[in-house]
């Protein structure tokens, strides 16, 4: 029976060519769009979930208060990460970053010790042991015990180590940074790139041992640079963390701020500090109004472009269902001979289902090949590196 009625549909959908056409063609497309677009919502979903502790992971934020006007900030001063570690048993793990171009971050000219001209490169941090191993950082070449513990010492991504040290292992290797002979690192490990869904990007990493923009620099709470990173124990719970580091303010700030003489207004600031604990997972797509310099996404885009996609999806399926009613009218001789010559109900039903199932089984396929053929052009205008995850186990059932 079943192989009656797919001979009958696949001559029905080749003498319709204009209605098979349209029928498979109008589907195929809304297949396609919403495909493009599912995929560009799955990546801007999945930014930073990549890490074992993603779910304890967090970003330290500063509110503060000035001339009667709440704000946000990032930064703080150098030795704010070792009271993280060392005044709350919550925190498992306290790291920071600095990427100031005044103290050598951003970009700088590069080059071999063992060649003359540099190349003008972006993506420079200088970051601390502790934020490596928060960031999970997984290394080609090198130790990770040691990753950054020496001073002068640097990790490359892999894309730079092919770029600079094709075909070789670089550790142990020389940089010069702007012709300057006293600033000479050595590759201390090369790093996998870092993730396209991580929120931080760069390129060379610099160590924080024995680094000192400027003296005293380590052990002063009155200069701002660093942003800072916690990973929290399991079972902590992070509002009333928030609470107790409003003591930091009191055993720290404070003093320093005393010490070096700081009017009513530095110290009324200061007193209204307070520190929020911001989700990893949560950067990419909630900004804060911060201003940190990184790219953001838009939740409400995440929200838009979903309504688009259904909106989509349910038109074409309203089209695919309107163009078989609209043609039911002109299949009303073959249904009535059917009938005549002994057709039941239920074998009309398994006919016209089978044909349904068939035209959808190949607008399906035509679409993903579609969306398929048409990504390319979708991640340039977009700007991304979108692929098919044809690897990933929930592909096939939600398609």
């Amino acid at each position: 029976m079943f192989e009656n009625h797919y001979k009958i549909a696949w001559r029905n959908l080749f003498r319709q060519k204009m209605y098979s056409a349209v029928k498979v063609g109008g589907f195929a497309i809304g297949i396609a769009a919403c495909l493009l677009i599912a995929l560009f919502i799955r990546q801007e979903l999945s930014y930073d979930r990549h890490y074992t502790t993603a779910d304890r992971m967090y970003r330290v934020i500063r509110e503060s208060t000035r001339n009667g006007e709440r704000s946000k900030g990032l930064y703080f001063p150098a030795p704010f990460v070792k009271a993280l570690e060392e005044d709350y048993p919550e925190i498992e793990k306290a790291g920071h970053y600095i990427g100031n171009v005044n103290f050598g971050g951003g970009s700088n000219e590069i080059r071999r010790v063992d060649e003359i001209e540099s190349t003008h490169e972006e993506g420079f941090l200088f970051m601390d042991q502790h934020m490596f191993e928060i960031l999970e950082l997984p290394l080609i070449y090198g130790s990770p015990k040691n990753a950054l513990t020496e001073p002068k010492t640097m990790l490359i991504t892999r894309r730079k180590a092919d770029k600079y040290f094709p075909g070789e292992d670089p550790v142990g290797k020389l940089f010069i940074l702007n012709n300057d002979e006293n600033r000479q690192y050595k590759v201390s490990g090369v790093v996998e790139n870092f993730s396209v869904t991580s929120h931080l990007q760069c390129d060379f990493i610099m160590t924080m041992a024995g680094q000192e923009f400027f003296p005293g620099e380590q052990s002063n709470w009155g200069a701002s640079n660093y942003i800072d990173y916690v990973v929290v124990r399991p079972g902590t719970d992070v509002k009333a963390l928030e609470q107790k580091l409003s003591a930091i303010v009191e055993n720290h700030y404070l003093p320093a701020e005393i010490q070096n003489g700081r009017d009513a207004g530095a110290l009324a600031w200061v007193k209204s500090l307070q520190f929020k604990l911001q989700p990893v997972r949560d950067i990419y797509l909630n900004e804060e109004g911060i201003g940190d310099g990184l790219d953001h996404g838009d939740i409400r885009y995440i929200w838009l472009f979903g309504s688009i996609a259904a909106f989509i999806l349910l038109i074409a399926c309203i089209n695919f269902i309107n163009l078989s009613t609209a043609r039911s009218a002109n299949r009303a001789k073959e249904v009535g001979l059917r009938k005549v010559v002994g057709s039941h109900r239920g074998s009309l039903i398994s006919q016209f289902l089978t044909e349904s199932v068939m035209l959808s089984l190949f607008s399906f396929a035509l679409g993903l090949l579609l969306a398929w053929a048409i990504l390319p052009y979708f991640n340039q205008m977009l700007a991304r590196s979108l692929t098919f995850p044809w690897r990933e186990w929930w592909l096939l059932p939600m398609l």
